[in-house]
């Protein structure tokens, strides 16, 4: 995906660019100590990491001009137009350094050597890891909407678990639903993003549409709040995970 990045990457482009890079790390993840620290194999985890941190910021872009154009009122002309010019630089940034990791993302380390049985104990160690991080951060996001940090902290292990989740060979039936309480999280962390952004850009001018924002973002949480109860079960546990096969 990094070779064919085109110079003007559209949201989509981005975003899939970045799930597919996270989903590579969590496999990598599950790699013995051994084969992660050859001098190749942390080459590669560096590339890694490069990619997302030199496409943050036009993520983040794109999740404050998604948010407003969902709700129009909230941007005025001129402030679309600053944060357009902003994503074209930060594109034309990210095409550059990604540019510079094409060759040691080719040439990615040989991952041989795990058995499929030995994969699957690790499997379920990291997920029961990740399962136990956001039981911790359940209760503070529950019972007040003011935790920001803290559901952005939840979203993350949540998808985490999803991510490895989906390597088993039999992924469990319930993903879908955890699929969809991820959604709910990210639905509240990109108006969190854009009232953030505004309150930064326009302090009090800005406060009308600040408060529509945080209409919004308070529907998103009682949403949020409703999916978790649906899906209890679901989320942060996950249950016994089917066996998986070595990458």
């Amino acid at each position: 995906m990094v070779a064919n990045l085109p110079d003007r990457p559209s949201p989509d482009e981005i975003h899939d660019l970045r799930v597919a890079t996270r989903r590579i790390q969590m496999m990598r993840g599950l790699l013995l100590r051994g084969l992660r620290k050859s001098e190749k194999s942390k080459n590669f985890d560096f590339a890694l990491k490069s990619i997302l941190k030199a496409t943050s910021q036009l993520r983040d872009m794109d999740t404050l001009m998604g948010s407003l154009e969902s709700h129009r009122r909230s941007a005025t002309a001129d402030l679309l137009v600053n944060l357009e010019n902003q994503r074209s630089d930060a594109a034309t940034r990210a095409k550059l350094a990604t540019g510079v990791l094409r060759e040691i993302l080719a040439s990615e380390p040989d991952p041989s050597g795990l058995s499929g049985k030995r994969l699957s104990r690790r499997l379920r160690k990291r997920v029961r890891k990740h399962s136990k991080a956001a039981a911790s951060l359940l209760n503070a996001v529950l019972d007040d909407e003011s935790k920001v940090e803290e559901l952005h902290s939840l979203r993350k292990e949540v998808k985490k678990m999803r991510y490895l989740i989906e390597l088993a060979d039999r992924a469990p039936a319930r993903l879908s639903s955890l699929a969809k309480w991820q959604d709910s999280l990210g639905a509240v962390r990109d108006l969190d993003v854009a009232i953030t952004h505004l309150e930064g850009a326009h302090g009090d001018s800005g406060q009308g549409s600040i408060l529509e924002l945080r209409r919004a973002r308070h529907s998103n949480y009682l949403k949020l709040v409703r999916d978790y109860r649906a899906h209890r079960k679901l989320a942060p546990g996950v249950g016994r995970l089917p066996s998986v096969d070595a990458p």
